[in-house]
């Protein structure tokens, strides 16, 4: 007995090795295998310094390696890659080591259709119990399965292509995120120096005016309209300064930092001439990442109807067992194998459920196929009306602007000489202001949504594909 159970203990200890040595896992592997798609076009970078300017570029450096969401979008693509290694494996045989140990008590010598010494074949008698110990190693494979293991491997394949796609998707929906937040505080910084520029402007002419006022050449009505411009133009102010705080806290949370104190920097140019739109309408249909990854859903799909038909067919399978150790080779085998055969007759509808649930989600998936590539075609077309929308207006603004600053000159020279009412200068002045706001809006505006149209079409952080002309073939 005591010889027995160090045979079993080995036998253990051995199975307990190869389970421990098939639990190693790469981690750092795995998370490799979706950095180096996110890293692909994008260099790792390092946070700036306080007092260096921080760049577009850098701000989407930093925001491809902190944000979370990638990170769980790419482990969706890690479990893709894994459960095609579950898909490969179903072609392969396995092997496992089943050792087994048996303990009972002795049958009486008189027992009937047992054997002569009424002890069963290839048991050891100790004392008033009988034992038996076999070691064998069982391989078994999957000779053939109605092809529903091919179909589940493409299947996998295909949603491993879509996984991908989702993650630059993913990838240049962040991206363009913090370019549109880099530039809203572009855009309320520049807004607060033209308010900082009008309230010290209309300081100084509230105190002219109040000079006026005491020497009898102003009435308190003017001095009155005056002020409440000035204040107003504060107010104004105080909120483009909130716009900016509140801009770099949010610009600092898509880029993973404590904050933003860096000076930004508007170092992108948009191309004089992008082009007409149906070149990027067709550059969204081969580009655009949820549309491909729509694609490859759909195809996921359309070999998941063969992985259920495929349930109609019979299956054939090969178990062999080789015996390590037994306690009687002598009236046992020494091996032993069984091939089976699986034909379903009567299955109650499952089959039928699983092939028509098949065939709903296929529809499905064209379905969604076909909605996202509706989705992305308005995407462009709205992006670029509103590029082109941009460029009108600010031709327009900067008349406006240059028209506007002379009516407040006009209107100020005539109120000092008489032929023109305070209100004049304060209207004229208030027409200024609010052309001057609109024009640094729209310049930042017009960067933004080239960007948005580069999204559109696929573009981040490849932004190397779109033409500067209107090309008679793709680039």
């Amino acid at each position: 007995m005591k010889h027995v159970m160090k045979k079993l203990s080995a036998t253990a200890c051995a199975g307990l090795l190869l389970v421990a040595a098939g639990c190693q896992v790469n981690q750092q592997r795995d998370v490799a295998e979706y950095r180096k798609i996110l890293d692909r076009n994008i260099a790792p970078t390092t946070a700036p310094a306080a007092n260096e300017p921080l760049t577009l570029a850098r701000a989407m450096a930093l925001a491809n390696q902190t944000d979370e969401q990638l990170g769980l979008s790419g482990e969706d693509y890690v479990q893709a890659l894994i459960q095609k290694n579950r898909a490969v494996a179903a072609f392969l045989p396995t092997v496992s080591l089943q050792p087994g140990f048996t303990l009972g008590d002795r049958p009486s010598v008189n027992n009937p259709g047992g054997n002569p010494s009424g002890i069963n074949t290839g048991f050891r008698v100790h004392g008033d119990t009988i034992h038996r110990l076999e070691v064998p190693v069982v391989g078994n494979i999957n000779v053939f399965r109605g092809f529903g293991d091919i179909a589940n491997l493409h299947a996998v394949e295909a949603v491993i292509a879509q996984r991908r796609e989702l993650l630059l998707d993913l990838q240049a929906t962040i991206l363009v995120n913090v370019a549109q937040t880099y530039y809203q505080v572009l855009r309320s910084e520049a807004a607060v120096g033209v308010l900082e520029h009008s309230v010290q402007l209309q300081q100084d002419r509230l105190t002219e005016v109040e000079q006026q006022f005491r020497n009898g050449l102003a009435t308190r009505l003017a001095v009155a309209q005056t002020r409440s411009e000035l204040d107003a133009t504060r107010v104004t102010l105080i909120q483009a300064q909130s716009d900016v705080r509140n801009g770099r806290s949010t610009l600092a949370l898509l880029i993973g930092m404590a904050a933003v104190p860096n000076p930004l920097i508007d170092g992108y140019v948009v191309p004089a001439n992008v082009g007409v739109e149906e070149v990027f309408e067709q550059l969204a249909v081969q580009n655009r990442q949820d549309l491909i990854a729509a694609a490859s859903g759909l195809e996921a799909a359309r070999r998941e109807v063969d992985v259920a038909i495929s349930e109609y067919y019979p299956s054939v399978s090969l178990d062999v067992n080789g015996f390590l150790y037994r306690e009687f080779y002598a009236d046992a085998s020494k091996w032993n194998a069984l091939l089976s055969a699986n034909l379903p007759i009567f299955s109650a509808g499952l089959i039928e459920a699983d092939v028509r649930t098949a065939w709903s989600r296929l529809r499905q998936a064209a379905l969604n196929e076909s909605s996202v590539r509706r989705d992305v075609l308005h995407d462009v077309q709205v992006a670029y009306e509103n590029l082109q929308t941009s460029r009108l207006r600010l031709r327009e603004l900067a008349d406006e602007v240059d028209a506007s600053q002379e009516s407040y000159n006009q209107a100020l020279q005539a109120f000092r000489a008489g032929l023109a009412t305070n209100l004049d200068a304060v209207a004229a002045q208030d027409s200024l202001l609010n052309a001057q706001l609109q024009l640094t809006g729209v310049q930042f505006d017009q960067t933004v949504f080239y960007l948005d149209l580069i999204r559109a079409t696929g573009g981040l952080p490849l932004q190397a594909t779109f033409p500067a002309t209107a090309p008679a073939s793709q680039p």
